[in-house]
C-alpha cells in the first residue's frame, strides 16, 4: 500500500520535529519535543511509511524507543 499525501505530510512533520530535537540541548525543551514526537507517531495515518524517514531520524527515534528496532 502506498503512502497517502497526508501520510507524506506527517512524515515530513516528524522529520522536522526530529531536526528541532537535534538542535537543542535543554533537557526540558527536549522532553517536550519527545512528547510531541510520541504524539505524532501514535496518531499518524496508518499509511505512514516510517522506513521512508531519513537515516538520522530513524536512528534518533530508535534511540528514544519511539521506533521499533
Amino acid at each position: 500500500m502506498s503512502e497517502s499525501a497526508f501520510a507524506a505530510i506527517q512524515r515530513r512533520q516528524i522529520e522536522l520535529t526530529v531536526g528541532e530535537l537535534l538542535l537543542t540541548d535543554d533537557f526540558y525543551i527536549r522532553q517536550g519535543i519527545v512528547e510531541r514526537l510520541r504524539h505524532l507517531i501514535a496518531h499518524a495515518d496508518p499509511n505512514l511509511d516510517l522506513s521512508l524517514l531519513s537515516e538520522v531520524a530513524r536512528d534518533e527515534l530508535r534511540e528514544l524507543d519511539l521506533l521499533p528496532e
